[in-house]
């Protein structure tokens, strides 16, 4: 009769295990895909404020902007508010200035490109009313580790004498971002969101001087992203 008992517990137990398991992958589905427009504004600390750039057009110098950048994402949920997420865009500036050194007349051109890439753990909760379709707002917060795809093209253009160049590096590093936001139905599965993340990152550049020398300088990343986006929800 005991042994009866316990194999009928430890069955029960194993079903009860099977269905949670089955209920908890029965989650774990395509949320969500976007795009978007964002204005990034990293600190480009270094361009900014200690290279060649700062003596740019009689040394008034010339600095890297925030700027706008296409986003696309793609969002798994993984229970009813925790989901995962992976979120791009495009990030691309330049800055120019006219030189004059020993009386050589040149022209330089610096266009920095960056492609942040990453991977986001959200979690919603959802307030206020709902429809038949779903929640009307859906507020987020959350963190993601980021990767950073950097190319720096250099364009040098001197007035009647050799020495034009044209170069281009490329490389990547990591980093983390932070996350708030807010989901609105607009009609059917469509939602528009307003997304506000600080990155948090760096990048090595290796820098040639005017004797050759090189040097690796480390270029900060750090700033605020703010965007809208469109989104359809699958659940």
């Amino acid at each position: 009769m005991k042994t009866y008992t316990l194999g009928l517990l430890l069955a029960g137990i194993m079903g009860g295990i099977s269905a949670l398991s089955f209920r908890a992958e029965a989650q774990v589905n395509l949320k969500s895909i976007g795009v978007g427009v964002s204005y990034w504004k990293p600190s480009l600390d270094y361009w900014n404020k200690r290279s060649m750039l700062t003596t740019y057009n009689n040394e008034a110098g010339a600095t890297f902007s925030g700027k706008a950048m296409p986003t696309a994402s793609l969002e798994v949920g993984l229970t009813k508010r925790l989901s995962v997420g992976a979120r791009a865009g495009y990030w691309k500036n330049s800055v120019s200035g006219a030189l004059s050194i020993g009386g050589i007349n040149r022209t330089e051109t610096l266009t920095l490109s960056v492609i942040p890439v990453s991977l986001d753990l959200k979690y919603s909760f959802p307030i206020g009313a709902k429809d038949g379709g779903g929640e009307l707002l859906i507020p987020y917060a959350g963190v993601g580790l980021s990767r950073y795809f950097v190319k720096n093209e250099f364009v040098r253009e001197v007035a009647s004498n050799p020495g034009s160049v044209n170069e281009t590096q490329a490389g990547n590093s990591y980093g983390a971002q932070v996350f708030v936001g807010a989901e609105r139905k607009l009609f059917g599965k469509l939602y528009a969101g307003l997304d506000v993340r600080y990155h948090l990152g760096s990048y090595n550049q290796g820098v040639r001087t005017e004797t050759a020398t090189t040097s690796t300088e480390n270029v900060s990343l750090n700033g605020l992203e703010a965007g809208l986006s469109l989104k359809v929800k699958f659940h």
